[in-house]
């Protein structure tokens, strides 16, 4: 009899297809596992006769580097597949700062909060407590991220603390450090308007 317990076996890998900053699933599986069992990804099915997954720039980042989808440069799968490192360099084009806030995403991820996309506005991500359902529950953060090199205005910085009160969720302003270390910091509206009274008296 072996010593050797038995390997485990790897998970399920699913195939995608790129469309300029957007990747699409269509197996049904992996709209199973991806989005109703983590969030990752939405559904969609305006003008497919099924329903298809669409994945965000973030959200392709974290499943190539859980080797659980393949992407084939260019779509022929008789040429490369993507890697982290290729796949990253592709989505730059589109998303400025990727991999920064791919760090605020994937940690937060790490954390075990639900991910989603943001309102815009610099807003990038919403952010859902731990075992929360997207589909019934609200947010319960807003993620701006900030980092070295593109300072924020106050004023701008109250702007979107007013959106984030108005949707009756809190606003965190997130950086990454130089060692890639994602730093939170919490807002509150009336403190910046106390910071902005002090400038203009």
């Amino acid at each position: 009899m072996s010593d050797k317990s038995p390997e485990k076996p790897e998970k399920l890998q699913f195939e995608g297809v790129i469309k300029d900053d957007k990747v699409i699933i269509s197996n049904r599986e992996a709209i199973e596992e991806f989005y109703k069992n983590s969030y990752i990804g939405n559904i969609q099915k305006e003008g497919q006769p099924d329903e298809i997954l669409v994945l965000e720039p973030m959200e392709t980042l974290l499943l190539i580097e859980r080797c659980r989808i393949l992407l084939w440069k260019n779509n022929d799968k008789n040429g490369d597949l993507f890697n982290f490192e290729t796949i990253l360099e592709h989505f730059t084009r589109y998303v400025e700062r990727l991999w920064q806030k791919y760090i605020i995403y994937m940690d937060l991820r790490k954390r075990g909060y639900v991910v989603r996309t943001g309102y815009g506005e610099g807003i990038d991500f919403r952010v859902y407590k731990r075992g929360a359902n997207v589909e019934n529950d609200s947010a319960k953060f807003l993620i701006y991220p900030v980092f070295e090199g593109d300072p924020i205005e106050l004023r701008d910085l109250d702007k979107i603390s007013r959106v984030a009160m108005s949707s009756r969720k809190d606003l965190i302003v997130a950086t990454v450090d130089r060692l890639s270390k994602p730093i939170y910091y919490s807002v509150k509206k009336f403190q910046i308007m106390n910071k902005l009274e002090k400038l203009e008296s």
